[in-house]
């Protein structure tokens, strides 16, 4: 039998931790709207909200392979899927797409017959940040065909946007955000401005070219200060959300920044329901839990992939 499985399971070995940010080298606008002060847009109650999609996906390592030349290998399971919202409710659009990937460098033993759904993809690097990273860069693909396949309504996607292949079909009404600030985007006296920003208020919006997030894609950003309680026992920016858009015009930019204030502080979650509020919003903690469900458990994969290895 070519292949043997490693003892370790995968999680242990795969931090979760992908390519790194920088602006270093590289112009920010910042003078976009004018003076760099908060903006509090008018709210838009839910009744008054547009049609609007949100686009997530997930990933999961399932095992880490070494044939009998000693060459690594990883199989892994990509998905993303969206809910709709509109005045119905929020429920899924259709089914997720789902993708088992054989990540491998070099020529490999071919995998045994109860394994053949996964999909050979070649990589540069084996070692373990590669691997996770290309991981979620299958993934960010995957998003962004959900992306171009939904008609009609606003876009938001849980996580930066990165185009795939074939880029965006519609980038007016696209908009990514990221729950976490791995990375400054700008000036200490700009950053500043963060720290003071209230429930409901955002950034002017400001332009960041594409290289300094190692992407093809130039775009339009801000900050949104989300509502979190109780206030007291965390620090100022402990609510914030970066929101970016690709859309080439200042104006739909600044449109669709006053339309997310409305729609992040609203459908932000609280401490008491979720370990990442307010930044993980409701609907997609519920739409985690629809693709989470496509996915089946890890046990139950695992325990398949170590019946077609030695049985």
């Amino acid at each position: 039998m070519p292949w043997r499985l490693e003892a370790w399971s995968p999680e242990y070995d795969l931090p979760e931790r992908v390519e790194g940010e920088g602006v270093e080298g590289v112009t920010v606008q910042t003078e976009i709207e004018g003076d760099w002060v908060a903006h509090a847009p008018p709210r838009v109650a839910p009744e008054g909200w547009p049609v609007f999609y949100l686009v997530d996906g997930r990933q999961r390592v399932e095992a880490q392979l070494v044939d009998a030349a000693g060459r690594k290998a990883l199989l892994a399971t990509v998905i993303a899927g969206a809910v709709c919202r509109d005045e119905k409710g929020i429920y899924p659009v259709g089914e997720p797409r789902k993708r088992h990937i054989l990540l491998h460098k070099d020529e490999v033993e071919p995998l045994p017959p109860g394994l053949s759904h996964y999909q050979p993809v070649r990589v540069r690097e084996t070692d373990p940040a590669s691997l996770r990273a290309r991981v979620t860069e299958e993934m960010r693909r995957l998003e962004a065909a959900v992306v171009n396949e939904l008609e009609g309504g606003y876009v938001v996607v849980d996580g930066q946007l990165y185009p795939g292949e074939e880029g965006f079909r519609r980038s007016d009404r696209l908009m990514g955000y990221a729950k976490t600030q791995a990375a400054t985007y700008l000036s200490p006296e700009h950053q500043a401005l963060l720290h003071r920003l209230e429930p409901y208020q955002r950034t002017p919006i400001f332009w960041v070219p594409g290289r300094a997030f190692n992407r093809l894609v130039d775009v339009y950003s801000w900050y949104v200060r989300l509502p979190l309680e109780p206030r007291v026992p965390f620090h100022g920016a402990a609510a914030l959300l970066r929101v970016e858009s690709p859309t080439r015009e200042p104006a739909e930019a600044k449109a669709l920044a006053d339309l997310s204030v409305s729609l992040f502080c609203t459908m932000a979650s609280t401490p008491w329901r979720d370990p990442r509020a307010p930044q993980n919003l409701v609907p997609v903690f519920g739409l985690e839990q629809w693709l989470g469900r496509h996915l089946g458990p890890l046990e139950v994969a695992r325990r398949r992939i170590v019946q077609a290895l030695f049985t």
